[in-house]
């Protein structure tokens, strides 16, 4: 009896061991069945950043270098300040050429205005030498009708046709020059546009010369933490050497190569779940944001030739951009290069994503989509 009992105990174990095994089994298959097949999940995939270089557009000497490494900086701020001596010497050049340019125009606009003027007195002169000329023929008429009658002499009327004459070419030079005079204020005015397209050029020149001062002060486009500082006050800076890196911190985001097998469910907007190795403790919560047009060996280099005698198989990977919506208070945490894991659930097929993709690839959005 006590070898059965102790036989029929052991057996007992063995029975509710499997009893249990088969149970865990089967809650596993079920949450499998319902959950754990729809999520995709890759230990390939970084923190990405759109860190920006920051390079000077012109060739100076670094005069200061105003943050430190690591430092958190806002749009706006000062972070390298180039040598500007020469710069304001061309500034101030520019300034005194514009006022010279400002001059001419002034200058020039008074010619015309001088010009109009002596129009106007030209043709007055014009109208006098009208009245000469009208006073001289009937001074002519007169003496000619007195001469005819023998009561004039013949000198007299011979002056009369003199003066006649002389009003007459007097009244010519005084339209010729009304013409001379219009002529000028033609070219005067031209002067005027000539002078104009110089002050134009020096404000242009001036604008330029600010701009240039400008590139002297190297500041944040945008808020984040510096990094990467090689500037030196009294190194050259110049437009191929790159200062520093800005990466903007809050603007991170997982780039996630998944192996082409693992996108036939996988949509925009789907949910994701973020473990990073640094901070195990914390998980993240991002989304689908886009996915790559092409495989990454499309990008590269070299791409992957295919069309020769020796062929393997290889499973090709997708960049897939995942957008971090949190947690909030640990976004700041994260640092480009990471480590992740993503895992991207993707039992929901909704119909707006499904007519996004079916709008981006072309395809009919009431066809049955691979999966669904």
């Amino acid at each position: 009896m006590k070898a059965g009992g102790k036989l029929s105990g052991k057996t007992l174990v063995a029975v509710l061991v499997a009893v249990v095994a088969l149970v865990a089994l089967a809650w596993w298959g079920v949450g499998w069945w319902q959950t754990g097949r729809f999520m995709e999940e890759t230990d390939n995939a970084y923190v990405r950043t759109d860190s920006v270089a920051l390079r000077a557009e012109l060739s100076a000497r670094v005069a200061e270098v105003a943050v430190d490494d690591n430092q958190r900086v806002h749009k706006g701020d000062l972070l390298v300040r180039l040598d500007d001596a020469s710069y304001r010497d061309r500034l101030a050049q520019a300034e005194a050429q514009q006022a010279v340019a400002m001059a001419s125009v002034t200058q020039a606009t008074r010619r015309v205005e001088l010009q109009k003027a002596s129009i106007d007195q030209a043709r007055a002169q014009v109208r006098a030498a009208e009245s000469d000329v009208e006073q001289a023929r009937q001074h002519l008429s007169r003496s000619s009708k007195l001469a005819s009658r023998n009561y004039a002499s013949r000198q007299q009327h011979e002056d009369d046709q003199a003066t006649l004459r002389v009003a007459e070419a007097t009244l010519a030079a005084r339209r010729a020059a009304v013409v001379s005079a219009r002529r000028q204020l033609a070219v005067a005015e031209s002067d005027v546009e000539s002078a104009r397209a110089n002050r134009d050029a020096a404000a242009a020149d001036l604008a330029y010369a600010r701009h240039q001062l400008d590139k002297t002060r190297i500041v944040a486009p945008r808020d984040g933490v510096v990094g990467n500082i090689t500037a030196e006050a009294g190194s050259l800076a110049q437009p191929s050497l790159t200062l520093m890196q800005l990466v903007p911190i809050e603007s991170a985001y997982v780039a996630a190569n998944y192996k082409e097998t693992q996108l036939t469910r996988m949509r925009i907007g789907q949910p994701v779940d973020l473990h990073v190795d640094a901070y195990p403790d914390v998980t993240y919560h991002g989304v689908v944001d886009s996915l790559s047009p092409a495989t990454g060996t499309e990008f590269s280099l070299l791409p992957q030739d295919n069309a020769t005698g020796n062929f393997n198989k290889i499973v090709q990977r997708v960049p897939v951009k995942i957008r971090v919506t949190g947690p909030a208070e640990a976004l700041g945490r994260l640092r480009a290069g990471l480590s992740v894991v993503p895992e991207v659930d993707t039992r929901d097929l909704e119909p707006r994503d499904e007519a996004r993709l079916a709008h981006a690839t072309g395809q009919d959005a009431t066809q049955p989509q691979p999966g669904s």
